[in-house]
């Protein structure tokens, strides 16, 4: 889990908000840190530098031998404006976010439920029936053993952002933690369902479990949040990269982007080096190392003298040097957000096809990629209705990303042979799109897309594999 995220500061923005809400109150201690590493199965160093962190902005003290204990004296009237106030700038992103998560995350934690092992299981229940382990940490342990359980790092990724700006804050409220720790433990229902191998009662506790925890928002917000936000509204923000600074990985999605939408095709040559930093502002440096990428990538060669030139489908599978190791990581990074979308797309493509504009735009994109005969396009343009249409901010914004991240499989365009090749494989599911947008037969339609989507997982793995690039087949959906 440590090369996912920052630990550390998962550990700390999660103490932190239990202090700053009363969760821990003056002098009260904190929990051991042998304890909190084995929760949330880190290193011993990792809870450390966490706790140094609270130690150098005053939330706490340590006392050699004793442990640490809560330094800052919050009266109750600051606990209930820190309340107040962190939960009225985040109001939007968080009913968005509640809203989301079942189209989103339903599924997934389905799956990674159905397939989790007999000790996952029982880890799982034995933290469940432990009374002095917080729900936040029994929460942060769920997230490990299960959604770690799909080897999908960015999806990870996904659900700590989602945990830390949510679902920590929400159950680190005393409230909140009584109303939740009187009632019955859906985590227990679950794993009984798993034991059972009870796959329908599976869905349906799952599927309760979100939908009270959307209902249990919606009262707090209507009942407890009382003012409005002080300043700008906070949004929820996902991370798909793991170090934000690495500006070249934005740059290279830009130009990516411009190949796919034919701003610039195969022969033409990219603008000098100067005017990308320039249009992009960036540094020369970083454009240097933005275009050696994609150079290793296979979209482009770079020929002395004459300039940059984009290549075409054929010999960008031939030029990708699938040895580099930021090669392998981006198009792990491309085979990981294709097993989102695939999980996530039907739920989502449900509720954008109440929206005539999305049918009648979903529509003419078929007809066009048909007229112009690039039938690989099908996935894009299927795609992209969801960001465009979604009524849900979240949805949208991670879509969006995802979107983006998938970009990196340019060079897999060809995996599926010549031109004509590759259109007899996308063609019946053309057909079978278009078939049931002319029918009005929405769950056809989606189900369609996202069989489409799992067998381009599958596809694209297995050749991945097949290329050097270890951990890809884990990612398939069975």
């Amino acid at each position: 889990m440590d090369k996912v995220m920052e630990l550390h500061q998962i550990i700390y923005g999660l103490l932190a908000s239990q202090i700053e809400f009363g969760t821990y109150r003056y002098k009260d201690p904190l929990p051991k840190m042998e304890e909190v590493s084995q929760w949330f199965s880190v290193s011993l160093d990792t809870v450390k530098a966490a706790y140094r962190q609270l130690k150098e902005n005053g939330y706490i003290i340590s006392v050699r031998k004793a442990g640490a204990f809560v330094a800052v004296r919050f009266q109750d009237e600051e606990l209930e404006r820190n309340i107040q106030k962190y939960f009225s700038l985040r109001k939007n992103a968080v009913m968005d976010l509640c809203h989301a998560f079942v189209p989103l995350f339903s599924y997934i934690q389905w799956y990674g439920l159905k397939n989790a092992g007999p000790e996952q299981l029982d880890e799982l229940e034995h933290l469940c029936t432990r009374s002095n382990i917080l729900r936040p940490y029994v929460l942060a342990q769920h997230i490990r053993l299960i959604y770690g359980s799909l080897n999908n790092d960015l999806l990870l990724r996904l659900i700590w952002q989602a945990y830390l700006f949510f679902q920590a804050p929400f159950f680190s409220l005393p409230s909140n933690l009584v109303a939740f720790e009187d009632s019955d433990n859906p985590l227990l229902n679950m794993i009984r369902h798993c034991r059972q191998n009870d796959w329908d009662g599976l869905w349906k506790t799952v599927a309760a479990c979100q939908e009270r925890i959307a209902s249990a928002t919606r009262w707090f917000y209507e009942n407890r949040v009382t003012i409005d936000p002080p300043g700008e509204p906070v949004p929820f923000d996902w991370n798909i990269f793991q170090s934000p600074s690495q500006r070249c990985y934005s740059i290279a999605i830009n130009l990516l982007k411009g190949f796919r939408l034919g701003i610039f095709t195969p022969e033409d040559f990219l603008p000098a080096p100067a005017e990308i930093a320039e249009h992009m502002k960036a540094s020369a440096i970083t454009v240097r190392r933005t275009l050696t990428m994609l150079n290793q990538l296979g979209v482009i060669q770079s020929i002395n003298g004459v300039g940059t030139k984009v290549l075409n489908m054929e010999e960008s599978m031939k030029n990708c040097d699938f040895t580099q190791p930021v090669i392998q990581r981006r198009m792990l990074d491309f085979v990981q957000s294709l097993q989102i979308l695939a999980m996530t797309c039907e739920a989502c493509a449900k509720i954008v096809i109440k929206d005539a504009h999305a049918v009648g735009e979903w529509k003419d994109r078929l007809a066009y990629i048909k007229e112009n005969g690039r039938f690989e396009s099908v996935i894009f343009a299927s795609l992209e209705i969801i960001p465009l249409y979604s009524p849900n901010q979240v949805i949208r914004e991670i879509y969006e990303k995802l979107l983006q991240l998938l970009l990196w499989g340019y060079p897999l365009r060809s995996m599926h042979g010549s031109r004509a090749d590759i259109n007899s494989y996308y063609l019946p599911h053309i057909n079978s799109l278009q078939e049931s947008l002319e029918r009005s037969d929405w769950d056809s339609l989606a189900a369609e897309l996202e069989n489409l989507l799992i067998y381009e997982l599958r596809f694209a793995a297995a050749r991945l594999e097949e290329l050097g690039i270890k951990g890809a087949t884990s990612l398939i959906v069975r």
